[in-house]
């Protein structure tokens, strides 16, 4: 006769109460001596991250607020230049593929999706350029020439960064809503006469659905990846130089479009999995 599966011991109350008190007692042993040392033997049992500790290391043992003090100033204004290239420029005129009759409407809502990325992208840069001149300028000696670059460099930014705010995407966001509310209300007027009971009716709005669900997948693909493109030919050499006379700053700002686009792709995919089966259990239970 096989073996039944034994059932899990269950802990009575004084059992539980005596594996706490246990518990405690070790706690109290390895806190009784030198906390440091035990503190110090706790987390060396956790495990040691090597290779985040050495570039930790590495980089407190560079005390120069610049890697090229002489080469700063060049880099910082042709990164100030493409900055200003990539808010003007970065999403205009988009491409938009044979499309044909379609690519007048299909322009601007491409143009939008990558003006957006491209926005954000950009205020993402002048914020944290913000931020790393005003700290690399704490760490520069006082009356140095790397303290009066960083200085001039600083302020600039703090008069510039505002103007990198994204706010060219509100606008227009804000009027298509307002065109679209009277649209909106003339057909809540006459939706209450449709029989959504009528297989016909269903099963034609499942398909505007999914009709809807891939344009917009195709305008959020194309418009990231036109952001994407433009963000890496504008910025990327001058922010690439712009890092290395700043030196030990991380990993330069990155463009979101490769997130946006996959996040696009991953709704995308699970509306078409989604609809189908409901769908197909409505029609099965109707």
């Amino acid at each position: 006769m096989p073996d039944l599966p034994r059932k899990p011991r269950e802990l009575l109350p004084d059992q539980l109460t005596d594996q706490i008190v246990g518990q405690f007692d070790r706690t109290r042993q390895l806190l009784s001596g030198n906390s440091e040392e035990a503190a110090e033997a706790v987390i060396a049992r956790m495990g040691a991250e090597t290779e985040a500790e050495a570039r930790i290391a590495a980089q407190l043992a560079v005390t120069a607020p610049l890697a090229d003090p002489g080469a700063f100033p060049i880099a910082h204004r042709r990164a100030m230049r493409a900055l200003e290239v990539l808010d003007r420029e970065g999403f205009r005129d988009p491409p938009v593929g044979r499309v044909g009759p379609l690519a007048p409407v299909a322009r601007p809502i491409v143009e939008f999706v990558a003006e957006y990325l491209v926005k954000s992208y950009a205020e993402s840069i002048a914020g944290r350029l913000r931020t790393l001149y005003a700290r690399r300028e704490a760490q520069a000696r006082p009356g140095s020439d790397e303290r009066q670059a960083l200085a001039r460099a600083r302020i600039e930014m703090d008069r510039l960064a505002p103007g990198f705010s994204g706010g060219g995407v509100t606008a227009p966001l804000v009027v298509v809503f307002g065109a679209a509310v009277p649209i909106l209300a003339g057909f809540g007027k006459s939706i209450g006469a449709i029989n959504f009971g009528s297989r016909p009716v269903f099963l034609s709005l499942t398909a505007a659905l999914l009709i809807v669900s891939l344009l917009a997948s195709w305008v959020l693909l194309h418009g990231s990846a036109v952001a994407h493109r433009r963000s890496r030919l504008i910025m990327q050499e001058p922010l690439g130089e712009l890092w290395e006379t700043i030196g030990c700053a991380g990993d330069a700002p990155r463009d979101d479009s490769v997130e946006f686009a996959t996040i696009a792709v991953a709704v995308t995919t699970i509306t078409w999995l989604v609809i189908p089966v409901v769908v197909a259990l409505a029609v099965i239970f109707r």
